[in-house]
């Protein structure tokens, strides 16, 4: 079942990583922006502006082919279709995306994963820009200086962001065990 690219988790929590990472960041910085300073909320959302732009053009867009998908294209990969009776022929497009919605299947080149690479990226953002502001926010919570509801919700969201960490560290796991082959990984 984990190693299905169909299974629940791949569809609707791995493909929407950056979806579920946004949602927990948003809450965050809302949460947290009494105990934070305007400096250091502007730079949490300018850091997730960059770490979005990023994402884009690492693993969906870069003027072109997103460059994951240029790098499997240099180190010899490329689109085959299948021909019926016959070995299946290799056709030069550049993006999986384009490859897979024409029938074909993406393969030869070096594949740098793309699971791996979204699910460190979120896990570490989540990390920096919600977990540890929330937590230091409860600091200021004990001290009394915020509402009790806000303090509660806060807890919630603190506990949704270490779910989904520890989800991701999990979906990686999977992917590690099910997808992709060592330097796959390690790239």
């Amino acid at each position: 079942w984990w190693a299905s690219k169909r299974s629940l988790f791949n569809v609707y929590v791995a493909k929407a990583a950056w979806g579920w990472t946004t949602a927990i960041f948003l809450s965050a910085l809302v949460l947290c922006a009494p105990a934070r300073s305007s400096s250091a909320t502007t730079g949490a959302v300018l850091r997730y502006v960059l770490a979005t732009l990023y994402w884009i053009a690492l693993v969906r867009w870069f003027f072109g082919p997103p460059l994951f998908d240029r790098v499997f294209v240099h180190t010899g990969g490329s689109c085959h279709f299948p021909q019926p009776n016959a070995a299946p022929t290799p056709l030069p497009v550049a993006s999986m995306q384009l490859c897979r919605s024409a029938g074909g299947s993406w393969a030869g080149g070096h594949d740098v994963s793309g699971h791996c690479f979204l699910l460190i990226h979120s896990a570490l953002l989540l990390t920096e820009e919600a977990l540890v502001p929330l937590w230091f926010a409860g600091q200021r919570v004990r001290q009394g200086r915020w509402h009790t509801v806000r303090g509660s919700v806060r807890w919630v969201v603190l506990v949704a962001t270490l779910a989904l960490v520890c989800l991701w560290l999990f979906m990686l796991y999977v992917t590690a065990c099910y997808f992709h082959h060592v330097n796959e990984l390690l790239s």
